[in-house]
């Protein structure tokens, strides 16, 4: 019992033990990073950390890894200026992205459709690794309890499933 108390005590415990200089960096450092990105999402725009593609989601798990190195070191300037690279990076695609079809075409995936007028798409599906329980799972949250009541499923860029209800006549 008192080796399992020691490695809990060693889990949340730093290598150079407990200060108030520790604990005063990691509250300021904190604080510092915070406002690094509220800084950088008003001066870039709210889209800087939406996940709307594939490529955004990647860059938001890159930037969160930068604030946690930054928190959790002693490396706060260098993280900064490699969450700004990365921000500006980010803003950089996204922009070419908006004004070009080649960039657009790097930086985010297509549509794909899954059903098609109550009919499941099986290759689609398939390419798309799409399990039918998963697509269900979006119809049942969408408020449809079977796949002939489906207009269009679409899975969207971003990864979430958009969808549309036949029209009833």
């Amino acid at each position: 019992m008192e080796t399992l108390l020691d490695a809990a005590r060693d889990m949340v415990t730093p290598e150079t033990g407990w200060s108030a200089e520790l604990l005063l960096r990691t509250v300021l450092t904190t604080v510092v990073m915070f406002l690094a990105i509220v800084l950088l999402a008003r001066l870039f725009g709210t889209r800087t950390f939406a996940s709307f593609t594939t490529y955004d989601f990647l860059t938001n798990v890159a930037a969160g890894s930068l604030v946690a190195s930054a928190i959790l070191s002693d490396r706060m300037v260098e993280a900064t200026v490699g969450l700004v690279v990365l921000v500006v990076l980010q803003y950089a695609v996204s922009s070419a992205a908006a004004r070009s079809r080649a960039a657009r075409d790097v930086a985010d995936n297509d549509p794909v459709v899954l059903v098609q007028d109550g009919q499941v798409l099986a290759g689609p599906m398939r390419r798309a690794r799409v399990s039918r329980a998963i697509l269900d799972q979006h119809l049942r949250a969408s408020g449809l309890n079977r796949v002939e009541e489906v207009h269009l499923a679409v899975l969207e860029s971003g990864g979430s499933i958009s969808v549309l209800r036949r029209a009833t006549g």
